[in-house]
């Protein structure tokens, strides 16, 4: 068979199976979508395109990350994020988001993740699943994601406003990255997660801790749980530095979090 009546059996397979069979779900109460192998997204839940401010599904149809230059359609989720200070940021979590589903296609696995995203003056977390959608002779055609909303990490309904004027007398005492670190762990974030979210090393992040912030709070040598308890009682969990309001993933894959992690620095 040659290559175009391949790709054109695969094109018919996800259409009139995968397509066809999610149709069914387009009114759930469920976050999904088909992402096909040009990455882009084939179809969505109603739920999803309303998650990031859209009305319908065909709103999102076609969009991909795989375009993270293309200034007009990113800015069709990020709004005006896009065009401010968090355009690096936007770009970094998209071509991350590019690499899993690069994973899922090549690799034909499973990959998950905490997705991150500030939306509408609000910090959603999402627990996102890439599951590969497979044709009869094996190959993945497509990906369904499926997505939960999740107090995994804990700042979900609590933290004040990032330009609050509250938070002077913590920012004269700390560095910005302290604050990003304590904020964090006193959220529920490990240290592996942190770095993950800051795109440094672990080994930058245990630094911080044992020879900054242990220090600062009186803490002997490098007790990160100790670290946290006193961060929140600090009420250090309610206050997110402004360099944190930005989209961010962990990879809950632990040899592909690494792969990634290290590939960014």
């Amino acid at each position: 068979m040659q290559s175009t009546d391949i790709d054109n059996d695969y094109a018919d397979y996800l259409q009139n199976h995968i397509i066809a069979n999610f149709k069914k779900i387009i009114d759930k109460d469920i976050y999904s979508l088909i992402i096909n192998q040009r990455h882009q997204i084939e179809i969505c839940t109603n739920k999803s395109a309303q998650s990031v401010g859209l009305n319908t599904w065909e709103d999102l149809r076609g969009f991909s990350f795989l375009n993270f230059s293309d200034k007009e359609a990113i800015s069709k989720i990020f709004k005006k994020a896009y065009f401010s200070v968090l355009q690096n940021d936007i770009e970094q979590y998209a071509r991350k988001l590019i690499t899993l589903q690069k994973i899922v296609f090549e690799s034909c696995r499973v990959v998950q993740f905490i997705d991150m995203l500030p939306y509408n003056e609000q910090f959603i977390n999402y627990i996102t699943t890439y599951t590969p959608l497979l044709h009869p002779d094996g190959t993945v055609v497509a990906i369904q994601s499926y997505s939960i909303q999740s107090y995994v990490l804990r700042f979900q309904g609590h933290i004040s406003d990032p330009n609050g004027g509250n938070q002077t007398d913590i920012k004269g005492k700390f560095t910005n990255r302290e604050l990003e670190i304590l904020f964090l762990l006193s959220n529920g974030a490990t240290q592996d997660q942190i770095a993950q979210i800051l795109n440094i090393s672990r080994g930058t992040i245990a630094a911080v801790v044992s020879n900054q912030l242990c220090p600062k709070f009186n803490i002997a040598g490098a007790n990160t749980k100790l670290l946290m308890e006193a961060a929140i009682n600090a009420g250090m969990y309610k206050n997110i530095p402004q360099s944190l309001w930005r989209p961010s993933l962990i990879i809950l894959n632990h040899d592909l979090s690494e792969m990634i992690v290290e590939s960014e620095l």
